[in-house]
């Protein structure tokens, strides 16, 4: 009875952790930067230099996320503001080697044993910085990450405001 009821617990307890778990940031600001209330701001998106894999409807929602997001707390949205809230998007393959080292037969699932076999798995970048146009310096900026199919991809609006959101949560 002492296994089961341990091994519910720990279902529990992975189940919530899973649910409870926030995609990956980092953040970096100058002098401690706030934004401060009824700023009035622009959106800049990197629609150029987009990776061809990316769709462009994606950081366009990403766009609209983000002036969404700012306008619903308060901020005021112009396109010829000081602040610029820039929206990039970037792509970068992470390379992935499978030494097989726990395996000890030559055939593993059907398939030989290769001691160098590697895999790409593409890694997508969201960078949302805010840039004062007057003094051309960032004031605040944030880095999130995600995978294909991953629970964090933002393919559609309501994904995008909620990626978005998690980086803007932290101004």
């Amino acid at each position: 009875m002492t296994l089961k009821r341990n091994f519910f617990i720990f279902s529990i307890l992975f189940y919530f952790a899973a649910c409870t778990s926030t995609p990956f940031t980092e953040l970096n600001s100058r002098d401690n930067f706030q934004l401060e209330g009824q700023s009035v701001f622009a959106i800049s998106l990197n629609k150029e230099l987009l990776p061809v894999e990316m769709d462009p409807i994606l950081i366009e929602n990403l766009g609209d996320a983000a002036k969404n997001y700012l306008t619903g707390i308060g901020h005021i949205f112009q396109t010829e503001a000081n602040l610029v809230i820039d929206v990039s998007v970037t792509s970068k393959d992470k390379i992935q080697s499978d030494d097989f080292r726990f395996y000890r037969y030559p055939v593993y699932r059907n398939y030989l044993y290769e001691p160098d076999r590697i895999n790409t798995v593409p890694e997508f970048f969201l960078r949302i910085s805010i840039r004062d146009k007057a003094q051309d310096k960032t004031l605040w900026t944030g880095l999130t990450k995600w995978r294909k199919g991953s629970s964090y991809a933002p393919n559609d609006l309501p994904a995008a405001e909620l990626l978005v959101e998690n980086l803007l949560v932290n101004l």
